[in-house]
């Protein structure tokens, strides 16, 4: 009899035990969802609705607001390359003024497509995560042209940033086609192409406000000299992009057809870009993440770029067997330095 109470008091207790276990589990569960960032919106930004998206997986985690280059390329065709990161970041896209879904709303009659425009819209986003997600400051990431746009959002209100982060990182115009030029003129004479040799000594050095350099590279083929990982990555746009068009028709030609616009709009503030003589002072950590064989934003000019650079914590840190596309071709390289250099910096900042 004796043994038949314990056994009853022991069932009993067991299964108080799992229903405990049980509502925990659910309640743990409740808590991880609940923690989850999981958002795509239009919001107003500097007087139009502009698409953001929000996700991470854990709402504690510092906020990393993409400034995505082109200028109006987009990243949300590549959100599975951002999936890793959501488990150290709540990662947020930006289709800004003129670009991707943002460009879909307002089409050509969007309005003051500018880098200064552009700029201010990503200080009044800033505003709104930080607001929104209850955060004291966020991490701005800048890849090529989105390089000018988060360096001018730093220099507005650096109170905003815990850190900023370019790759692919523009120094100035004239730094860029300098260097492209000296990589074509030693292409060629490493070729024995005598022909284009005297043809580009010729020509001469394209001059400040050349707006056809793009014309001037494609006619010399320098997509050649681009880095083996940045020409496959190329490859795999041309791929992406059929599949998109057949997939999402709408959605492909807002992308395409913005990243003409903007494009077309933003060339004189690309000329007139000189960040070495106006941006070196900068009031958030800033680390540069490049890729070492980047010569579409030529490597050797953003490290002279970062030479110049005053901030209260700087670092530069290069990937090798990468070019412009590092965050995109080295996936684990690019954040492991974002979660292992970054990310502890910004929290001690206030992210």
């Amino acid at each position: 009899m004796v043994n038949q109470v314990i056994v009853r008091s022991l069932a009993s207790s067991f299964r108080v035990a799992v229903i405990l276990l049980s509502a925990n589990a659910i309640v743990a569960n409740a808590q991880e969802a609940a923690a989850q960032v999981r958002r795509a919106m239009f919001v107003p930004l500097g007087g139009i609705d502009q698409w953001i998206s929000i996700r991470g997986e854990n709402g504690a985690n510092p906020v990393l607001l993409v400034v995505h280059g082109g200028p109006g390329e987009a990243q949300w065709p590549q959100a599975e390359v951002y999936r890793p990161w959501e488990k150290s970041f709540t990662v947020v896209q930006w289709d800004q003024r003129g670009a991707g879904h943002t460009f879909g709303r307002y089409g050509t009659n969007t309005p003051d497509v500018t880098l200064d425009r552009i700029s201010k819209d990503g200080v009044e986003l800033a505003e709104y995560l930080c607001r929104e997600l209850g955060k004291k400051k966020i991490i701005v990431l800048g890849h090529s042209w989105g390089s000018l746009v988060a360096t001018r959002m730093v220099q507005m209100r650096p109170d905003l940033f815990a850190a900023y982060v370019g790759t692919g990182q523009v120094a100035s115009w004239m730094a860029i086609v300098n260097i492209q030029y000296d990589l074509l003129l030693a292409k060629a004479r490493k070729d024995g192409n005598q022909a284009t040799v005297k043809e580009l000594e010729a020509i001469g050095r394209p001059g400040p406000t050349n707006g056809d350099h793009w014309g001037f590279l494609g006619k010399y083929n320098f997509g050649s000299l681009w880095a083996p990982s940045d020409q496959e990555w190329l490859k795999h746009l041309r791929s992406q992009a059929a599949e998109l068009k057949a997939r999402e028709p709408e959605q492909f030609k807002n992308l395409e057809d913005g990243m003409q616009f903007t494009g077309e709009h933003v060339v004189p503030d690309q000329i007139a870009t000189d960040l070495p003589k106006t941006s070196c002072d900068i009031h958030s950590a800033y680390f540069v993440i490049q890729g070492q064989d980047d010569v579409i934003t030529p490597t050797q000019a953003a490290i002279d770029y970062f030479k110049c650079i005053r901030a209260p914590r700087k670092e530069l840190i290069l990937i090798p067997n990468a070019g412009h596309f590092a965050f995109m071709t080295a996936p684990e390289q690019f954040l492991g330095a974002l979660t292992s250099k970054v990310r502890p910096v910004a929290v001690a900042s206030g992210a």
